[in-house]
């Protein structure tokens, strides 16, 4: 079985393996789960939103249009918008 906490692209500044990680996003006094590289890198969570097909985070954001983001899940291939 593939491990669902290793992001499928590698970090875009250092090249490294994200892994999803709990508390990594820090905003003021939010704290929330995001990819992480093992130098530190942290991916804005809102670029990595849950696949509601598979449930991973492993996405990407693929457009914007009127509010409304638009993903691609790296794992099973489903395409959304969020906010739904």
């Amino acid at each position: 079985m593939e491990n669902t906490l290793f992001r499928s692209e590698r970090c875009a500044q250092c090249g490294e393996t994200m892994l999803w990680t709990q508390n990594a996003w820090h905003a003021g006094d939010l704290h929330a789960a995001a990819y992480q590289c093992l130098n530190g890198h942290v991916l804005d969570p809102t670029e990595t939103r849950q696949c509601p097909k598979c449930g991973v985070h492993d996405t990407t954001l693929t457009g914007s249009e009127d509010g409304r983001q638009q993903f691609k899940c790296l794992r099973c291939g489903a395409s959304f918008e969020y906010p739904r």
